[in-house]
């Protein structure tokens, strides 16, 4: 039997206007498609992420040497439970600061529903960020 190809495009929720990193410059971000975090992900093999994490302030730049992303999962909606999926990588060649941290990541689809979160550390401690991310699935 052969399979229809489909795709879905995901534009998760933006962050809040005021969102920002803990003391640590650490922060989780919970990737929601209209306020859901469970997304229908058994039509699909892989998963396409893109990431962006930026000062709105414009005048703060990020050491790209220190921040660090990584991308959790979790899998069974009756659990809460977080798997760490992979650390992503900043798009420029890490030499020093930048104004965004961008990356991107491919994975194959684990579960019939899922969830995910981006979670940052390295960041300046308790400044506010931005983040924008969005996921592509294929069959």
């Amino acid at each position: 039997m052969i399979r229809p190809n489909r795709s879905q495009h995901l534009i998760f929720d933006p962050t809040a206007e005021i969102f920002a990193t803990d003391s640590g410059g650490g922060f989780v971000f919970p990737l929601l498609v209209d306020g859901n975090a469970d997304v229908d992900t058994e039509p699909y093999d892989e998963v396409r992420f893109v990431f962006s994490v930026w000062h709105p302030s414009g005048q703060k730049t990020i050491d790209l040497d220190r921040a660090y992303l990584e991308l959790q999962g979790a899998f069974d909606p009756d659990e809460d439970h977080w798997t760490k999926l992979a650390e992503i990588e900043p798009v420029v060649a890490p030499y020093g600061g930048g104004e965004t941290f961008d990356g991107w990541i491919v994975l194959p689809v684990m579960a019939a529903r899922s969830a995910w979160a981006l979670v940052g550390n390295g960041f300046e401690p308790r400044t506010r960020i931005q983040i924008r991310a969005s996921a592509y699935l294929v069959s």
